[in-house]
């Protein structure tokens, strides 16, 4: 390349693409390099980097965005400021990093004893600033809020003039910020960054190389193909694609934006109502989050808080995930043959699209491997698969394209790619992870969260049925606008020691509130995840609300249930092999219920209150008699049975109703 193509091509804008390109690159190998050499690398400092590279990286590709949806650089005078603000604040994130990796064995070992200087205040005060912007682009304003209202609600100027359970001594600024950031806490909370920087980010890293290699190509063409062999067309693929990423991506929204915008067209093209399309891709991704081994990252983080094996958090999940995603399943199937909304033409499925996507087994099975049977850490196993995929893949691009030099190049490309589009994956959540240590760390210091569990059970009166639907309702109010392990950690650290204190086992606890802060992406008045998918549909978001609760109900019941059926989350036999068939049978009532379909005609107002009342039955009834349990269990198969077996209605309901 001649020196003047290098000086044509050095325009500020390609320059910081290069940089940005690097930096996401750079960003992704650094946390392979760590999980190769965790033994020999002091955990707290590579976490201290990992907060600068992930708020730069996030910051420079915000710009880019920019400039992309801008589609140039003209414009207002806020929108030519904007991209140097952003520049200047990733770099003010690398120089403060910088300072706490040169100045670490002080505040690691003396400055906690001696004190900490003026300039090391200033630091942290503006780590917990950028940790705040951060939040506030990626995720809004809701969860950035919340962040300033912790520090404020700290401070000695607003905690002693509190009322009531709210008040509290007070922090100088000096204490906000040791304890916020620089006293090596807050940003760098042990379990928040500590789990997000290592469990978390390789899982996330590993979704963006594989969809560098087509993952999510391969699953869209599955999808298409098996929906066009079934009657209910791609519906039910909608469900299971957003179900599989959503537990990867760890927030509803993102999920919803990602693969709605596949999957909400496909289903209008089949006929359904804009705002069921809307409410199943919402659903599915909002439910994504519980289903194991990923869990949305949240799982990571519910092993390291409660201190129990990784698997036994899958295993917990697993009953759960599969009562939610089947009574969805069951509820969209419903709703297409309610409305009419059944392909006209079905062609016979070719398994050759599933064949083109078998490579992408094996990194699987590593990492089912690795976790279940081996005992790896998350992060040794996450890296193993990612070692697993990259040479899966050449392997079988030498193989498919043939061995030459073309071939390497494009497997290269790829690769390089992915470890990019990993890295930038991963970025936003460093801010909001941030963020909320800072949270957790300055709630905690004032006593606020050992108050607020005391006032649930205080409210509850003893009643555990009361205490439980106060911790649902503060679990969906703190859980409000945020990305699934955000609120997972801020309603266990403010609700889940009053649930524990009614005597209901941790695990059981921590699974019961998580539920409910990921219903919230479906709960009005933000539902997050409903609010991105009607956007895309173009429909009404009120009427997209109703119609997910109705497909979501069955969630709101199943944390219910499996606190009266222990063996649900506690496996045991035989309480498991009977509770779960039964509480099936609930969740299948009660969508038959909201729905107002059987599968073979529409029901009236009895009917639908009989499978309500059979629902709770079949989830409940052990409460008060296994007998009664088991008794309505039968009875909603029986009837569902009788149902289905009669001469079908010819009638079917306006797809308009």
């Amino acid at each position: 390349m001649s020196v003047r193509a290098v000086r044509a091509w050095m325009t500020p804008l390609n320059v910081l693409r290069a940089v940005t390109y690097l930096l996401g690159v750079t960003f992704t190998l650094y946390t392979i390099y760590y999980a190769y050499s965790q033994f020999f690398t002091q955990q707290i400092r590579y976490t201290n980097l990992f907060l600068g590279l992930g708020i730069a990286l996030f910051y420079l590709h915000t710009v880019l965005e920019g400039q992309r949806e801008e589609g140039a650089t003209e414009g207002s005078i806020r929108r030519r400021i904007e991209p140097l603000v952003a520049v200047g604040l990733a770099g003010l994130a690398i120089w403060s990093v910088a300072y706490v990796e040169l100045h670490f064995d002080r505040l690691f070992y003396d400055a906690p004893v001696v004190g900490y200087t003026t300039n090391d205040l200033l630091v942290g005060l503006v780590l917990i600033v950028l940790a705040v912007d951060t939040t506030r682009r990626a995720f809004g304003n809701t969860i950035a809020a919340v962040t300033l209202t912790a520090v404020v609600y700290a401070h000695s100027l607003v905690g002693p003039n509190m009322p009531g359970v709210f008040r509290h001594t007070g922090m100088s600024w000096e204490q906000i910020a040791r304890d916020g950031a620089i006293g090596l806490t807050g940003v760098y909370h042990e379990t928040l960054m500590g789990i997000g920087a290592t469990w978390v980010a390789i899982f996330i890293m590993f979704a963006g190389i594989a969809k560098a290699y087509g993952l999510m190509d391969f699953v869209l063409d599955a999808g298409r193909e098996i929906g066009s062999s079934l009657r209910t067309g791609i519906v039910q693929v909608a469900v299971i694609a957003s179900m599989v990423m959503g537990s990867i991506t760890g927030s509803a929204a993102a999920n919803t934006a990602t693969t709605g915008s596949f999957t909400i067209p496909m289903l209008r093209d089949q006929g359904i109502r804009d705002d069921f399309a809307a409410a199943i891709e919402a659903v599915a991704s909002a439910g994504g989050q519980m289903l194991p081994p990923v869990m949305g990252v949240a799982a990571f983080l519910m092993a390291d808080i409660i201190g129990v094996p990784y698997v036994d958090v899958i295993r917990a999940g697993l009953i759960p995930a599969a009562l939610f995603y089947l009574s969805v399943g069951v509820g969209v199937h419903l709703a297409v043959l309610k409305f009419g909304w059944t392909t006209e033409r079905t062609d016979k499925f070719e398994p050759r699209v599933l064949l083109q996507g078998l490579h992408f087994a094996v990194p699987l099975a590593v990492l089912l491997y690795t976790l279940i049977v081996l005992r790896y850490s998350p992060l040794s196993a996450g890296m193993y698969t990612i070692f697993t995929i990259v040479g899966t893949v050449a392997l079988r691009n030498l193989y498919v394209d043939g061995p030459s030099l073309d071939t390497l190049l494009a497997t290269a490309r790829r690769t390089v790619t992915g470890l990019y589009r990993g890295g930038v994956e991963m970025a936003p959540l460093v801010g909001v992870l941030a963020a909320m240590g800072i949270i957790i760390e300055l709630l905690t210091q004032t006593g606020l969260a050992q108050r607020v569990s005391t006032l649930i059970v205080g409210l509850g009166g003893g009643s555990l049925l009361l205490v439980l639907v106060l911790a649902m309702l503060a679990s969906i109010l703190f859980g409000l606008g945020m990305p699934t392990p955000a609120a997972y950690i801020l309603v266990v650290i403010l609700v889940a020691p009053g649930v524990e204190a009614m005597g209901i086992p941790e695990l059981t606890t921590h699974m019961f509130v998580f539920y409910f802060a990921m219903l919230s992406a479906i709960t009005p008045p933000v539902a997050i995840s409903v609010a991105v998918g009607s956007r895309i549909a173009g429909t009404s978001f009120t009427r997209a609300c109703l119609q997910a609760l109705r497909i979501g109900a069955p969630g709101f019941a199943i944390p219910f249930a499996f606190v009266a059926n222990d063996g649900l989350i506690q496996w045991s036999f035989p309480e498991t092999v009977v509770a779960f068939p039964l509480v099936l049978a609930g969740t299948v009532a009660l969508i038959v219920a909201t729905v107002g379909y059987d599968g073979r005609r529409s029901l009236g107002s009895l009917r639908r209150t009989l499978y309500g009342v059979a629902s709770f039955g079949a989830m409940f009834g052990v409460v008060v008699h296994p007998a009664l349990q088991i008794g309505a269990g039968v009875a909603v198969v029986v009837a569902l049975a009788v149902s289905n077996s009669s001469t079908p209605s010819r009638f079917r309901v306006s797809a308009r109703n």
